[in-house]
């Protein structure tokens, strides 16, 4: 029985073609690479090739300029023997804790729009400035974050504080990022007519809850949600002095319980629905390789420093391909988008547009143009 063999489009060409030229001087973002696992993957599948090991960074780049896969993945897991099979037989040494951010589901589609790039990119910063370095006391040059490449970030923990974890611990981390089991009614009681609950200075859940609680109260529209009263700048002043001491209700709130129940369920953490908690706990998982192209992009899985993530944009500092041009014809309607603070689009299908490289290639790995 013949095997049906792949035939790679001109664009799958072009682009690996491209991919190839990209890899032979890039930097490579990878620790310890004679000890990972690589995946490899093409225009059809994000890993098509696994079980890939190598002797150290010349071969990792000879095999990426050779091979030019479009996704290139590598294990969280350090192996004695990385190339074995089954993955019993690659002798596991440890791993990395790694956390995978995506952003929200959003009517902007496969064309993730920048507000929702923003919000995935607020709670990166958020995971790492209120959980991992206060709450786990993690540093931060254990601490390194990537753009996907495409709608999120990987924060990745290399520490001899989590490489031996396993998969349960893993998860328990996760969880408790995650507000994962939380009722409202372990961290607020009622005595008598007071409501008491966290103060800000608090760890924990608690603490952060109350801290943002605080923060927003000087929203005018979510202090008028709580009580009319609040509208008073001096009632605010005395409902933030309580709640510094724990005491959530000195101004006779109607409702209260239902009010503060409503507000903690809406204010959890939205990183709730952003962590992958399954990538966490997977001792084995391949992620995006740091440094490498996205395959459904065309962008950089690039390294951001915490001090630089705030100001980073993919869509201006991720651009892998500044110069050159393509012509590309339109296969569906594609909406307003920005390359390197250019505004393209928004085109209908079938438009046929020169555009500069950066653009086409953004648009061939989304599928959404073919070569002309």
């Amino acid at each position: 029985m013949s095997m049906a063999v792949h035939q790679a489009s001109k664009e799958e060409e072009f682009l690996r073609k491209l991919f190839s030229g990209f890899y032979t001087s890039c930097q490579l973002g990878v620790s310890k690479p004679q000890q990972r696992e690589f995946g490899f993957g093409g225009w059809e599948k994000k890993i098509e090739f696994r079980h890939i090991g190598v002797k150290g960074e010349a071969e990792l780049r000879a095999r990426l300029v050779s091979d030019a896969p479009l996704y290139v993945s590598y294990s969280v897991a350090y192996y004695e023997f990385p190339a074995a099979r089954p993955m019993v037989k690659k002798n596991w040494l440890g791993a990395d804790l790694v956390f995978d951010l995506d952003a929200p589901a959003h009517s902007c589609g496969k064309f993730t729009c920048g507000q929702c790039l923003a919000q995935v990119k607020r709670e990166t910063i958020q995971l790492v400035e209120e959980f991992l370095v206060p709450d786990f006391g993690f540093s931060q040059s254990e601490i390194s974050v990537n753009f996907s490449g495409s709608r999120g970030y990987h924060v990745h923990v290399v520490s001899d504080a989590v490489e031996q974890l396993d998969r349960e611990a893993r998860r328990e981390i996760a969880d408790y990022i995650t507000g994962t089991g939380l009722q409202f009614d372990k961290l607020f009681w009622e005595e008598g007519k007071k409501l008491f609950g966290p103060r800000p200075s608090q760890g924990g859940f608690g603490g952060k809850f109350a801290r943002s609680f605080l923060a927003r109260l000087e929203d005018g529209s979510f202090a008028l949600s709580i009580s009319r009263s609040l509208k008073d700048p001096a009632i605010r002043q005395k409902m933030r002095r309580a709640i510094e001491e724990g005491n959530w209700d000195p101004i006779g709130i109607a409702n209260r319980k239902k009010k503060f129940q409503e507000k903690f369920s809406s204010m959890m953490l939205s990183l709730s629905g952003r962590i992958d908690s399954n990538v966490t706990a997977d001792t084995s998982k391949l992620i995006r390789m740091p440094g490498s192209l996205h395959g459904g992009s065309g962008l950089l899985a690039k390294k951001v420093s915490m001090a630089g993530l705030e100001k980073f944009h993919p869509m201006e500092d991720a651009i892998a391909f500044s110069s050159g041009e393509a012509k590309v014809k339109m296969g569906e309607p594609v909406p307003r988008f920005s390359v390197k603070g250019e505004e393209f689009g928004p085109f209908e299908a079938g438009e046929t547009r020169e555009l500069p490289l950066a653009a086409a290639v953004y648009l061939l790995c989304k599928k959404a143009a073919v070569l002309e």
